[in-house]
């Protein structure tokens, strides 16, 4: 069997290791930038390493766009286009289609050389990672995607960018200790509901050395500089500007939380909780993967709130919320658009959203972890994208089974397992548990049984490509 590893960025420094809990399996690399290039190369036993921007500025001159476009058919490259955050809309249209056209190019050399039967995408969240994904799923290579459980300390593969459950689920029996945990998780939740604390505990054991950064910030503003007017000059994802906000954002999120609270109490002016009915939306961080991947048609906030008003029944007030995140960061126009439309009611940033979610009418989002916790306190909710949660409901429902909170628990956790994997660089105590010998363990082992379990389930044609 033959794994590729998408390793993007700190990610690599996890993957690489996976190959000691491997057997008998080929690992490869594809690497989407020159960080996660060299630390791929610090692992022998990888079969081959695919570095995206090797000789990627003359393919970039060279692509046959209409070409890979007639080609490539079946890849809609505007959906691919839309995970970008904020790195590539600035360019021109003509621009991104020519980039992305050559990153595809590029990752068919790589997958046409080494052929792997999987792709292991940490997170999709760029577009080249998009682009790997949807190319694979073209050239037979079955797409594993990493997805947290969100309630609990639980991961499980997925074989789709909704992060959805796995198809073999159902073919898993179910144990009487996870009908036992569910039932106590939701009436400890209920009785005193609050954000979900998944935080993993570190179980000791050995921890893999030399996972820091070895090199200081002047090294790595140097060695962008020399990336971006070199082999990565077309990697819009090094943006020295974001580098510097992210070093020093202990010094930069006090002044834009200060300037966002002088916003709040003279502009937006929020309100007390409205006494009667009222519906609830809690804005999303922007941009985020979780909704540039399975929703994008959501990206703009400012359509969640015309579609909830248009579709609900009544004339309650929507109440609306800040994300903590976003203290700061949106621009004014954005507040001053949903100020102006009749029924939409801000609150204080500082409410606690759980007690909006019990008091709710319904509950809004459309990809967002409000909707998992309304479910779980039995109160009304409607997402507008895609996921684990929805997709387990609509196939329950088509088949008069079980919809229950517990149910839906007790089936995330007969596909999990209590492992980790997001890209280092949080805490240090973080990282102890990321690069923990038995987390790396407790990952592969997963990763084997998802894709031998999956792999009963897949059809005939996904298999032959």
């Amino acid at each position: 069997m033959k794994i590729a590893f998408y390793m993007m960025g700190g990610y690599a420094k996890i993957l690489r290791r996976c190959v000691d809990f491997l057997p008998g399996v080929e690992a490869s690399a594809v690497c989407p930038n020159w960080q996660s290039y060299k630390e791929a190369e610090l692992e022998p036993r990888l079969t081959d390493i695919g570095y995206l921007y090797a000789n990627f500025n003359e393919l970039f001159d060279q692509i046959d766009v209409s070409g890979f476009c007639e080609r490539f058919s079946s890849i809609n490259l505007y959906e691919v286009l839309l995970v970008d955050k904020a790195h590539f809309k600035n360019r021109t249209g003509d621009y991104q289609l020519r980039y992305i056209c050559a990153v595809g190019q590029r990752l068919l050399e790589i997958f046409e050389k080494t052929r792997p039967d999987c792709l292991l995408l940490p997170i999709i969240e760029t577009i080249d990672s998009m682009m790997a994904y949807r190319l694979a799923q073209c050239l037979g290579i079955r797409p594993i995607i990493y997805a947290h459980g969100r309630f609990s300390n639980l991961s499980f593969f997925s074989d789709s960018h909704y992060e959805l459950l796995p198809p073999y689920l159902e073919s898993l029996e179910s144990s009487e200790a996870d009908d036992i945990w569910a039932q106590a998780f939701i009436e400890d939740y209920r009785a005193r509901p609050a954000p979900f604390n998944y935080r993993p505990a570190l179980e000791g054991g050995d921890v893999y050395p030399d996972f820091q950064e070895k090199h200081g910030s002047l090294f790595r503003l140097l060695r962008n500089v020399w990336l971006k007017t070199g082999v990565e000059k077309h990697n819009r994802m090094i943006r020295l500007w974001i580098s510097f906000q992210v070093r020093f954002q202990h010094l930069f999120l006090p002044v834009r939380n200060f300037l966002y609270g002088l916003k709040e109490k003279y502009y937006i002016r929020p309100r007390q909780i409205p006494e009667g009915s009222f519906d609830f939306f809690p804005l999303h961080f922007s941009p985020e993967s979780s909704i540039n991947v399975p929703a994008a048609f959501y990206i703009d906030q400012t359509r969640v709130v015309d579609r909830i008003l248009l579709d609900r029944q009544g004339n309650d007030p929507l109440v609306v919320k800040e994300h903590p995140a976003m203290y700061g960061f949106r621009p004014s126009g954005f507040y001053r658009s949903l100020l102006h439309r009749p029924m939409v009611h801000f609150v204080h940033r500082k409410t606690p959203s759980f007690e909006l979610i019990r008091k709710a009418r319904t509950v809004y989002s459309v990809t967002g972890t409000a909707c998992l916790e309304a479910f779980f306190l039995g109160i009304k909710w409607i997402q507008y994208g895609d996921n684990f949660l929805s997709d387990w409901i609509r196939r329950r429902q088509a088949r008069a089974m079980d919809c229950s909170p517990e149910a839906f628990i007790r089936d995330v956790r007969r596909v999990s397992s209590d492992f980790v994997l997001y890209s280092p660089g949080r805490s240090l105590a973080d990282d102890q548990i990321l690069f923990a010998k038995s987390n790396v363990q407790k990952l592969s082992t997963h990763l084997l049984f998802h894709i031998k379990q999956g792999n009963r389930f897949r059809k005939p044609e996904q298999k032959e490509g």
